[in-house]
């Protein structure tokens, strides 16, 4: 008698969790869960550090907007604002370790109707066994004057250094500069140690192609 009870309560809590679960699976093919507000109070920033804000013309148009470098629980950002609109652009950079900055910004043009920006972001460090920094150069780009078709470019890293537990050190310094190398009037992004370089080449529609 006991065994049929039992059997019972398992067979009424396996309905219950089939019609529990295709509720669910409902919500979430229909975007009901997506669009629901999110009070998980994990999910929102704890920690927030912002760099001083650099004003910088960017587009041409004589007003200067607002560059950052900024830090989320962890999480680095560069981020543009304006005095109308407030947040124009987020973009993560992905950190690899403490330490982890923005120590360059250069705002140039790589065509008359593409400008850039090239941010020298150290990634951080580890130094667990061996030790090793490295930095990486990104390059954010306008076309046409026009703020809404900034898009990034993570590119190739500038700066390395090593050291291993065994003996073994090295510092590396990239060169990372912009120069037009095919006369297209459209320059490359070009980084360079000794013999060995990157070429980083903008199509003028929103992409990047490398070379090596």
């Amino acid at each position: 008698m006991k065994f049929h009870f039992l059997c019972l309560i398992l067979l009424f809590l396996s309905f219950g969790a089939q019609a529990q679960d295709e509720r669910y699976f409902r919500k979430l093919f229909s975007g009901e869960l997506v669009n629901k507000k999110d009070n998980n109070p994990y999910n929102k920033v704890h920690f927030n550090y912002s760099s001083p804000y650099y004003l910088v013309d960017i587009n041409g148009d004589a007003e200067k907007e607002s560059l950052a470098f900024v830090k989320k629980d962890g999480s680095d950002f560069f981020e543009i604002y304006d005095g109308r609109n407030g947040l124009l652009f987020s973009h993560r950079l992905d950190n690899h370790g403490p330490g982890s900055e923005i120590f360059k910004i250069e705002v140039k043009k790589l065509s008359s109707k593409t400008n850039v920006i090239l941010l020298h972001y150290f990634e951080g460090y580890t130094h667990y066994i061996d030790y090793q920094g490295t930095a990486r150069i990104y390059a954010v780009t306008i076309d046409n004057n026009d703020l809404k078709t900034l898009k990034v470019l993570k590119g190739a890293i500038i700066f390395d250094e090593t050291k291993l537990l065994k003996g073994h050190y090295h510092q590396r310094n990239y060169r990372a500069y912009l120069e037009d190398l095919d006369d297209d009037g459209i320059m490359e992004l070009i980084v360079k140690y000794r013999n060995i370089s990157t070429v980083f080449k903008y199509s003028n529609q929103f992409k990047w192609s490398s070379y090596y």
